[in-house]
Formats: structure tokens, sequence, C-alpha cells
């Protein structure tokens, strides 16, 4: 389970993407922090439908939410299947480790924005908290604990304030997250105010929107099914 640590006088900014992960992310924020707000980046994802999900997602909790549109910052540097109609089941043509979908640095330039965001806002101890995991993820080297600790320590220098990068699903696979949102009570707004499908594809499922074919709706279906077998079993 995620680890609790309440943080009772600070504010934290949670990077929201729309997904199953921010939002299961905002929960545990919402419990340890004693205000939150949420960022999300708009970089002509194909996707973008997510930031409307964001968007309710922020409505739903009551927090500011803010967007920044970055438009063709990425598409115009880096490959990735995330623009246009790129098949995301293919391998990414500068690295055949890693999946068409990663964009290199994504997660960097996010944790960038977020963190002057909160800096405008005279944080002199920033705090983001953000959904990537080491156990359930797609291969992306910038979601890896090691990269974050080092991201955290290079933003605190580039600004010489404290900034803590919280990762509380970094040891949970998908069917954990299922299980906080359903301890949480949120399991039924965890499936209905969340898109994570790479296509965009609003179809309801029994595991939450999505076209059910790409690599995230697989993975998503894939972690209700074991959370469904392991709460079967515990009850």
């Amino acid at each position: 389970m995620a680890k609790k640590m309440r943080m009772p006088d600070h504010k934290a900014y949670v990077l929201l993407s729309g997904g199953q992960d921010s939002f299961v992310c905002t929960l545990w924020a919402k419990d340890n922090f004693k205000a939150l707000e949420a960022i999300s980046i708009a970089y002509n994802q194909t996707h973008k439908i997510e930031l409307d999900y964001a968007k309710k997602i922020a409505a739903h909790f009551g927090i500011e939410h803010t967007i920044y549109d970055i438009k063709d910052f990425f598409s115009s540097i880096a490959a990735s299947s995330l623009f246009g109609d790129g098949n995301h089941g293919t391998k990414h043509p500068n690295a055949e480790n890693l999946p068409a979908s990663f964009i290199p640095n994504r997660n960097g330039i996010f944790f960038t924005i977020a963190a002057s965001h909160a800096f405008r806002n005279n944080e002199k101890h920033i705090h983001l908290v953000t959904g990537v995991c080491e156990t359930d993820f797609s291969g992306y080297p910038d979601c890896r604990d090691d990269y974050i600790k080092t991201k955290a320590r290079e933003l605190s220098l580039g600004m010489d304030c404290r900034v803590e990068i919280h990762t509380p699903l970094m040891r949970l696979d998908k069917a954990g997250t299922f299980e906080l949102a359903h301890n949480a009570g949120k399991l039924k707004e965890l499936n209905e105010l969340t898109m994570t499908c790479y296509n965009g594809n609003e179809k309801m499922n029994e595991w939450g929107r999505g076209c059910g074919e790409c690599p995230s709706c697989r993975l998503r279906k894939k972690g209700y099914g074991e959370f469904l077998k392991k709460f079967s079993y515990n009850t």
C-alpha cells in the first residue's frame, strides 16, 4: 500500500494527467497535505481528451487546476506514437528497447513546469506528486525511482529551494491502485472519471474507459482483473 506521510502544514502539486494513476495520487495527496493544486500539460497528444478528464477530476475533488499548453514542443524534437496515428504496439524508432509511445524527458519537463509553478506561488518547500511507478509501467526510463530522486535534487539546486517529488505508487501494480481507490470508496469515480487510453476511446468497460487494445488499456484491464481476484479472495 502507498505510504502515509502526513504533511499537514504543506501544500502539494499533483501532476494530473486525467488517468487512473494521477486520480489515485490525488486521493493520496488529499489525505497527506493541507492543500492541493493540480497541474496538467497539453502537448498536442493524440489522446488530448485526457485533459477533459483531468478537469473532471479536479472539479470532483474541488481543487484548483492549471493546464499549461506547450503545443508542439515535444513533437518538434522527438518521435512518439502519441503524436498522430502511430502504432503503439511497435518499438521506438530511436531505441529498440523502448515502446513507440516513449517521449524522451517528458516527465522531466513536466516536473520542471510544475516546480516553476509552485515557485511562482512562493513555495519555499515544493512538494510534487506524480503517479509514476516501476512495477506496472511501459518501460519508460523517466519513471524509475533513481531518476525521480535525481530530478528532485536537480530542481532543488536549480531553484535554490527544497523540492520533493512524491511517488506513492512507485511500488504498486495496477491492481494495487484499484485497491487504493476501492478502500477510499472511490472505485466508481476512478473508473468513470479517468482516461488512460492512448486512443482516447471513451467506451465504458468494467475496468474503466478505453479501447481495450492499446498497451495502456491492456495494462489497466489486466490490473482490474487481478484486483477483482484479490478482492474476491479476501472477502
